[in-house]
């Protein structure tokens, strides 16, 4: 485990405008957990770990007006056959607005999980290339940017191709510059039970209006090259991840074993980087409520961490972000 992104990502958690970092409020509560040690992992085999044909929705980006929309689709007939489509409207409407993306995308990867996994994996070893059965290849991902939402509003969305007809929804957080705004942090989440509780409390906050998003400061999945365990993550915790919009940071759990640096988090967590000046996916910027949040990732050469930085800090609307 590495804390230090959680400490990177709040140290840049600052209100935009504010000349001096002490006239900015802030106030943090961490929720009281009576529990000790490690716990079990969630079996693939769970319930909650069930396949649909469009599932693993998910809201990433935090931002008051954009948000991602990313899912996968095991049906594939849609693959490279039709781009993506979100349908959207605000809460209290009918009429449905249609939002279109790219096309759906599928990656391969060599299975090369870390041997200290339970029960012990058949693919720990590059030797084992030769074996078929140590390859996966993902559904097809999909991914849709909605921009210029309304700061603040409750809206409703759903895949136009969901053969379910699943709608969800979420609240847009508030808009830039206004006087609050209230952040779930949470990191090394993993999918153990634990982590199972630890989403349950963040979907109460939610489903409360305590918290208006969720920064996510790293090692979501800990699939550590089982890749399995990337579709199993975001069918476990589909329910609290399509309903908030999270911003996410990369860990050291997110660059995989077997040299697939990246591969499954890049493609699975897409951010508006490059609305925020930035060449990489791993490091980005955005304004929501008080604060301008820089998203930082330690698992990068110094040199590239200073030549981003300096985009990071041009903060749109001659805002300040402050690192302290």
């Amino acid at each position: 485990r590495r804390p230090l992104n959680l400490a990177m990502l709040l140290s840049v958690l600052t209100a935009a405008g504010f000349s001096e970092p002490t006239s900015i409020p802030f106030h943090s509560v961490t929720r009281p957990s009576k529990r000790v040690g490690g716990s079990p992992i969630i079996p693939l085999s769970h319930p909650r770990n069930a396949p649909r044909r469009v599932e693993q929705v998910h809201l990433t980006g935090a931002s008051s007006d954009s948000v991602h929309v990313t899912w996968s689709s095991n049906d594939s007939a849609l693959v490279g056959a039709q781009r993506s489509v979100v349908e959207l409207r605000a809460a209290g409407t009918t009429a449905w607005s249609e939002v279109t993306g790219g096309y759906g995308e599928v990656y391969s990867a060599f299975q090369d999980p870390a041997p200290w996994q339970i029960p012990p994996p058949v693919c720990n070893n590059p030797r084992n290339y030769t074996n078929p059965e140590c390859f996966y290849t993902s559904g097809a991902l999909h991914s849709v940017q909605l921009t210029s939402l309304t700061p603040a509003t409750k809206y409703e969305y759903r895949v136009k191709d969901d053969p379910d007809g699943r709608t969800f929804g979420f609240t847009s957080p508030p808009a830039a510059g206004s006087k609050t705004i209230t952040f779930g942090v949470v990191g090394d989440l993993g999918q153990t039970t634990n982590a199972s509780e630890t989403v349950d409390g963040l979907h109460a906050a939610l489903d409360n209006a305590t918290i208006d998003a969720v920064l996510l400061a790293g090692d979501l999945s800990y699939a550590d090259g089982d890749h399995y365990r990337w579709d199993s993550y975001a069918r476990i915790f589909e329910p609290l991840w399509s309903s908030v919009p999270t911003a996410h940071a990369g860990g050291n759990h997110e660059v995989s074993n077997g040299n697939e640096n990246w591969l499954a988090y890049s493609r699975r967590y897409p951010n508006a980087h490059l609305d925020s000046g930035s060449a990489s996916f791993l490091w980005y910027s955005f304004e929501a409520g008080p604060a301008h949040v820089v998203v930082l990732c330690s698992c990068a050469a110094r040199n590239s961490r200073r030549a981003i930085l300096g985009a990071q800090f041009s903060a749109r609307n001659s805002r300040r972000a402050i690192l302290r």
